[in-house]
């Protein structure tokens, strides 16, 4: 399954996130504006389409997580700095949920691992969590954060370091800097 998340620019302001397959995907995107910006994330389960006539989705503050929609024990998580730059897209249970709030910290539920992650344990690149934010719908969950270091573990500041074109060529995106592992 693919995140796509629609964005209207980078940095930018939410509109959409949908999860669907590959093949979905693949015929989506054949029916997108020409002029649109798609940026793949380094796993490259997670899409970024970028357009400034996007309309903004509202997104509140939330302190208790009541009104989320789990899928499977799992909620989207949109992590973006205080600039409103995408930094990465991952997925947090309630414990990983409540201990981001307790804690002030990036936390989130690794699938692939099936444990609790804390951003920057092995990396050192912690994200300092400033508010935690949901559509009215709770669809999704939106940490803004303070990045200190890469919030890729390829190395980037941000996973979405690469935009790709429509024919499928991957090209960096410079103004995402490479800050090493």
């Amino acid at each position: 399954m693919l995140t796509i998340i629609w964005a209207g620019g980078q940095p930018g302001k939410i509109s959409e996130l949908r999860r669907m397959t590959q093949a979905e995907w693949g015929l989506l995107r054949n029916d997108l504006p020409t002029n649109v910006k798609t940026y793949i994330d380094c796993d490259e389960d997670t899409i970024l389409i970028s357009h400034p006539d996007f309309s903004e989705k509202e997104l509140l503050d939330i302190s208790n997580f009541d009104g989320l929609k789990f899928s499977d024990g799992l909620v989207p998580v949109i992590t973006k700095d205080e600039n409103g730059l995408f930094l990465m897209q991952a997925f947090s249970n309630l414990e990983s949920l409540e201990l981001s709030q307790k804690e002030s910290m990036g936390i989130y539920f690794s699938r692939s691992r099936n444990q609790l992650w804390r951003k920057g344990d092995t990396s050192g690149h912690i994200q300092k969590l400033k508010r935690i934010l949901s559509p009215k719908d709770g669809s999704f969950v939106v940490y803004e954060v303070e990045q200190e270091g890469a919030a890729c573990h390829e190395g980037y500041y941000s996973c979405f370091f690469r935009e790709q074109d429509r024919s499928g060529t991957k090209n960096l995106v410079p103004e995402i800097p490479f800050l090493g592992k």
